[in-house]
């Protein structure tokens, strides 16, 4: 089993009691800056290296999407609900080790509340035993969608500056069943383009994302705001990729990697935000590879569910592989330059991360 250190996973030491109480308080506003009176604020505790939570939906900034409707998942249980009151305040009582993980470390904090039109999370880390968040509001974004061309294109109004510093923006889209998070892309400005083919043949829907510092807090660092737009319906427009029901197979180790032996797998099923559970003989699960049935062109590889980078190989008798693209993420599509063609498209972490968690494999 690989060894993680906290320095190299970007965590630090709590600075608080896990004995100590610990009362986290802020104020819920609407788009407009007015209190939201009697609405419903959920406190999430995010996983850490010592804890293992796998899925899209507990994505920054997603969880209103699932844990404020009816029906809502298990996951959503271990959320602590609060109540504003007129004046749009809401408190949490904690334990010290409440807002730590497993392993002492400090524990970002997400409080999330919304109305049906939008939602927003503020994130941060508890550093006091009394922790005031500052005012935050509601983003009504305004989002426009437009399809044609292969594209979904996406446009909507700018954060106001009230609502955080040096605002990002993204677009998203979401499976429409169970209203996962799908998909996130950066975007320049306030619109954006993305590749109809991230959704596959699935009902979905797409909206604009944003992130912006906070200021104006105590007993608290790292404080960010994450906004979500109304989720807007788009159609799938692209079918399926090459992959869907191909055989498949589990990649183990690194140096040399090895494909297992080739089957129906997880990895190709089309379900895109389930882990594929993948399996391997005599070494940890490093990556997944898939039969094209001959030799095709590929023009796009997305990979959904992978940790840290991970290498596009491709090769026409699945004994030699080149290496044609690169990229890092939970959910990546990478583009494979120059009419490149192959019977074998392997996807795989070329530093030996386990990715028997990982979701789908779609060859383009």
């Amino acid at each position: 089993m690989a060894t993680l250190s906290l320095a190299a996973t970007g965590c630090s030491f709590s600075t608080v009691d896990p004995d100590q109480s610990v009362r986290i308080s802020g104020r819920a506003l609407d788009a407009a800056g007015k209190p939201l009176a009697k609405t419903k604020v959920l406190l999430f505790k995010q996983a850490d290296i010592g804890e293992v939570v796998f899925g899209s939906i507990l994505a920054v900034g997603t969880l209103a999407t699932i844990c404020l409707v009816p029906d809502a998942p298990a996951i959503c249980r271990k959320a602590r609900t609060a109540t504003t009151d007129a004046d749009g305040r809401y408190a949490f009582d904690l334990k010290g080790s409440d807002t730590q993980g497993t392993l002492g470390t400090a524990s970002t904090i997400n409080v999330v509340f919304a109305n049906r039109r939008s939602s927003t999370t503020v994130s941060f880390i508890a550093k006091e035993g009394e922790v005031d968040l500052p005012d935050a509001r509601l983003w009504n974004a305004s989002p426009r969608v437009s399809q044609g061309g292969g594209d979904i294109r996406l446009s909507f109004a700018a954060l106001p500056a009230a609502a955080g510093r040096k605002p990002t923006y993204s677009a998203r889209l979401f499976e429409a069943k169970g209203q996962s998070a799908l998909w996130t892309q950066p975007v320049s400005g306030t619109s954006g383009t993305v590749d109809a083919r991230i959704l596959e043949d699935q009902r979905g829907s797409v909206a604009a994302g944003a992130d912006a510092s906070l200021s104006g807090s105590s007993g608290a660092a790292d404080v960010r705001g994450h906004y979500l737009s109304a989720r807007i319906p788009v159609r799938a427009t692209s079918g399926t990729p090459l992959s869907r029901g191909r055989r498949c197979a589990a990649v183990t180790g690194t140096a040399p990697a090895k494909d297992g032996a080739f089957s129906r797998c997880g990895a190709t099923d089309g379900n895109l935000d389930q882990p594929a559970r993948l399996r391997g003989k005599g070494g940890v699960v490093t990556g997944a590879v898939v039969d094209l049935g001959s030799v095709r062109p590929v023009d796009l590889v997305v990979a959904r569910g992978f940790s840290g980078q991970v290498l596009v190989e491709l090769s026409d008798d699945g004994r030699t592989y080149r290496t044609v693209a690169t990229n890092s993420g939970f959910a990546v599509a990478l583009d494979v330059p120059g009419g490149q063609r192959a019977r074998y498209v392997r996807l795989r972490s070329p530093s030996g991360v386990d990715q028997s968690l990982s979701a789908e494999l779609s060859v383009w």
